[in-house]
């Protein structure tokens, strides 16, 4: 019986998707699940230390949601972007059908396509109830796979990659470098470790303020938002205490950066800049 009611729920929705589907540039509500693993899964909380989400709704029955999972985009996304790559974004799936069990997810009985959890290297949650109804319900989802890019702004856009052939690592970095809003956020400095990084939005410079044990060489990079490297630059026997730096932001477009700075015998601190 549970084939056939979806099959239903499929046809209907392939009529409703395009105007069911939260339009781009539309703002999200917040979700907070524990998945699979029991780990909890906060939309706002990465949004708001600057990520990129990456969310593949699918459900184990779907054969095209199966297809694009095969393919592994998600598992290398993963290794690029999440936390084994440069942490600039977070990879999650969400099983959409409230009767999934976690035998469906190991590719066991009828109602699955096969092994979803097997090499599977992100986070998968299996909601149900009240809570999988809400979210299918904010986020308009009506049909199988959905994926969306969610930006730091809050805002999502799906259209390029729900639209055509399903997208590769490379549709997914555009969305996020070329789509996304930078972040609104003026004159807040940003604290990791020892090292603070402000931007003055009225003016031209970055203000990087450290503190060193002793004096050595250092080195700082500016990367993009998918982790490119923008400019490097190396100063030498800067002294030991409190340091600041005045960088030119002029060249830096709108958007989100992270400056790191490091040196030989210290782990690199991280800062990030939002350019408005």
């Amino acid at each position: 019986m549970k084939k056939i009611i979806v099959l239903i729920f499929v046809i209907f929705s392939s009529i409703i998707a395009a105007n069911g589907q939260l339009a781009d540039g539309a703002t999200v509500p917040d979700f907070i699940f524990a998945d699979i693993n029991g780990d909890t899964q906060n939309l706002y909380t990465y949004l708001d230390e600057g990520k990129y989400v990456a969310l593949d709704v699918f459900t184990t029955w779907c054969g095209p949601c199966w297809l694009y999972h095969s393919t592994g985009i998600l598992d290398s996304l993963y290794k690029l972007h999440d936390s084994p790559g440069d942490h600039t974004w977070k990879i999650l799936a969400i099983e959409g059908d409230a009767t999934t069990t976690i035998d469906d997810l190991y590719g066991i009985g009828i109602d699955t396509r096969g092994n979803w959890l097997a090499g599977t290297l992100y986070p998968i949650i299996n909601p149900t109830g009240i809570q999988l109804n809400d979210f299918l319900s904010y986020f308009n989802i009506f049909s199988y796979p959905t994926l969306m890019v969610i930006c730091p702004d809050h805002r999502i856009y799906a259209d390029t990659l729900n639209y055509g052939d399903k997208p590769g690592i490379s549709r997914w970095e555009f969305v996020a470098s070329k789509q996304c809003s930078p972040v609104k956020v003026e004159n807040t400095p940003i604290l990791s470790n020892s090292l603070t990084v402000s931007y003055n939005p009225s003016g031209s410079n970055i203000l990087v303020s450290f503190s060193l044990g002793k004096t050595q060489d250092i080195a700082l990079n500016i990367t993009n938002a998918i982790g490119q490297l923008i400019n490097t630059k190396s100063y030498k026997h800067i002294q030991s205490g409190v340091n600041h730096l005045s960088i030119d932001a002029s060249f830096l477009k709108y958007g989100i950066y992270f400056i790191t700075l490091s040196s030989e015998n210290n782990l690199p601190l991280k800062g990030r800049i939002i350019v408005l």
